[in-house]
């Protein structure tokens, strides 16, 4: 059972506290049961009520202060995600933005940085739809990422785009 005041991921909400355990008033009369009311912190603002039962397949644990640095750190190791073209990649980045790992998020902000970048240098526009699941893909990661490393999450915003810019366009 989660604490109150304890930080987890959930899903794809990302960094949420648990603000308090309680049995909500828009229940059933006769279906009361315990729910975790969280504040996310990807979502200023958005609380969110997470049935205590169960809720142990849907959160996880913010990742650790090291595990963060490595992610940074050794960002050239980490493996580009194969993205087919167009509309049919939408159904691959949310799959991995569902499943809130942070080291495939980080893949796949290393892709579709890739990509935008490689758009952006053959002088075309980076997809609008891209756009969006990259944004929302850097906001989960860099919100978890500066909850450990216990910064601003513009700073690890900077931090991976400066590693990033350090790479090789062209693939091996």
């Amino acid at each position: 059972m989660l604490n109150i005041g304890e930080c987890v991921i959930y899903g794809s909400h990302g960094l949420c506290r648990v603000q308090e355990i309680l049995v909500p008033s828009f229940l059933e009369r006769g279906k009361e049961k315990q729910y975790y009311m969280m504040i996310s912190a990807v979502d200023a603002g958005s609380v969110l009520y997470v049935p205590v039962e169960g809720a142990e397949d849907k959160v996880r644990e913010v990742i650790s202060a090291d595990y963060a640095e490595g992610l940074i750190d050794e960002i050239d190791e980490v493996c580009e995600i194969e993205l087919p073209e167009g509309k049919k990649a939408e159904p691959v980045i949310t799959e991995i933005i569902k499943r809130n790992a942070a080291d495939e998020v980080m893949a796949l902000v290393k892709s579709l940085r890739k990509i935008k970048a490689i758009r952006e240098a053959e002088g075309k526009k980076f997809a609008t739809l891209n756009e969006r699941y990259l944004n929302m893909a850097e906001k989960l990661l860099y919100t978890e990422m500066a909850f450990a490393l216990e910064t601003d999450k513009d700073e690890i915003k900077a931090r991976v785009t400066y590693e990033l810019s350090m790479l090789p366009l062209e693939t091996a």
